[in-house]
């Protein structure tokens, strides 16, 4: 830790700033970060935070990123550069280090780690979790910080984790500082976040509705006066389970329900093809039912992004390997098996169109990132479908502006611009973004006879879908049995 970034701690603490250590400079973490380096106190900023990474080449990299007042992360969030900016160059009320030793300065500790889950696809039984490294994260700030710090958990966690490994894990952390944990208990609370991509990033932390816990009273109190000064409780009161293992569930619960909605659409579209029905005008019909079905879902290519995919297994992992009983959840994981499989609908269509016969052809797929306006390209349902064409011997093209190059997946050629000047033999529209209804009939329409469209999301439209339809393409939608 450089003399100069303990100079300016110990000078925020004069003036009465409380230090907050942010672990984690990832989407979560640099939304959690921006929100408290923004907080005001009496028209002054009310925190110093500091972001705090691992000593490798990324981490190093972000925290020099946030040191010259430049966000560790990309967000399509335009106010999230000029909040860090500002704090830099104005408030001066933020830095960035690989150092954990800047902890002891700590008033609050936000943990803002992933604890990824590893299986296998087309199975849910057999799950695995490095939860000694998280464990382990956590006893070291214990031995780093003062008694009386609060630490909180924003990343998403198994069920028991914070009472049955991290809590234990401060514990011996505080221990090695020779810290009597019966007489003075650690504080250790679990605020889940609720961080949405797209323009809305940076208000997602504060301008939502937060839910938090504590491991013991004194815990849940402090991280309930934390989370008020950053968080707008006038129009989005906070919500105290009643312990840490509430929270945990409320967290993987919600992200669980959206997930079986989702399967759920999925069996129906499916009903729909094969009767000749239009499920959108069913589904439209039943919407109207406010307050009981208005939330129903759409058909679509699949899901996608970091937690629909995972979180219901967290759940599973949880109560199985960390509290030790039976968790079945059969709806639940049955539908992270149904929509991981969605994609694969698109391709089944392609090959039997085809009659197996891929090599050598192209597609072209309308939309890349998990869901449209966000430049995330992680756990896309695009991913699995262009892979599986890719491994059937099609050329793949894709199509994004919001990105310029595909990471996870660099086997496609990106199409740069609206104009396409490409014949695929298929085309996908991947993303119900409703910018592609612009460039889809001056694209679609060059497509040549024997060409077929797939389109999970009622894109094309009728009349488009009839004009195809004349030029000898073959137009295929999701839930539209009528078509």
């Amino acid at each position: 830790m450089s003399e100069e970034l303990e100079q300016r701690l110990e000078a925020a603490k004069k003036e009465g700033k409380e230090v907050v250590a942010v672990l984690g400079l990832g989407f979560v973490g640099t939304a959690v970060l921006a929100n408290l380096s923004r907080t005001l106190k009496e028209g002054a900023p009310a925190f110093f935070v500091v972001g705090v990474d691992r000593n490798d080449e990324v981490g190093r990299e972000k925290c020099c990123k946030l040191n010259e007042g430049e966000p560790p992360v990309y967000a399509s969030d335009p106010s999230l550069r000029r909040v860090i900016s500002q704090a830099h160059c104005e408030h001066k009320n933020i830095a960035g280090t690989v150092d954990p030793k800047i902890m002891k300065y700590a008033d609050v500790v936000v943990f803002c780690i992933n604890l990824d889950l590893d299986r296998e696809k087309g199975q849910t039984e057999r799950l695995s979790m490095d939860i000694g490294g998280y464990e382990a994260a956590m006893e070291m700030v214990g031995s780093v910080i003062k008694p009386g710090t609060l630490v909180t958990v924003e990343s998403t966690l198994p069920v028991g984790m914070c009472d049955k490994v991290l809590y234990p894990a401060l514990c011996r952390g505080q221990a090695k500082q020779g810290i009597d944990t019966e007489e003075n208990p650690p504080l250790l609370a679990f605020c889940y976040e609720r961080v949405m991509p797209g323009p809305d990033y940076l208000d997602s932390v504060n301008n939502y509705w937060r839910a938090f816990a504590g491991i013991n009273k004194e815990s849940a109190d402090r991280a309930e006066e934390f989370l008020s000064r950053f968080v707008n409780i006038a129009e989005y009161p906070l919500w105290r389970h009643k312990n840490t293992r509430a929270a945990e569930m409320a967290k993987l619960m919600e992200n669980s329900y959206r997930a079986v909605n989702i399967a759920f659409i999925e069996e129906w579209a499916d009903l729909a093809e094969a009767t000749g029905v239009d499920l959108f005008d069913v589904i439209a019909s039943i919407k109207v039912r406010k307050g009981t079905h208005d939330n129903m879902m759409l058909p679509g290519l699949g899901v996608g992004g970091y937690c629909l995919t995972k979180d219901a297994l967290l759940a599973a992992f949880g109560a199985e390997e960390i509290i030790g009983v039976d968790a079945p959840l059969p709806f639940s994981r049955r539908a992270i098996l149904t929509n991981e499989n969605m994609p694969m609908k698109a391709f089944n269509w392609i090959n039997c169109h085809f009659n197996g016969s891929l090599s050598g052809r192209s597609a072209a797929l309308l939309g890349v990132t998990y869901r449209p306006g966000v430049a995330d390209t992680r756990s896309s349902a695009t991913e699995i479908l262009a892979r599986a064409l890719f491994e059937g011997g099609m050329a793949v093209w894709a199509y994004d502006p919001l990105i310029s190059k595909w990471d996870e997946f660099d086997e496609a050629e990106l199409i740069a611009g609206k104009d396409w000047n490409i014949q695929p033999d298929a085309v996908v529209i991947c993303l119900p973004d409703p910018a592609y209804r612009d460039i889809l009939a001056a694209n679609l329409s060059n497509l040549r006879q024997g060409s077929i469209v797939v389109d999970p999301w009622n894109m094309v439209g009728d009349k488009l879908a009839e004009r195809l339809s004349d030029k000898g393409v073959t137009v295929k939608v999701y839930g539209r049995g009528d078509i």
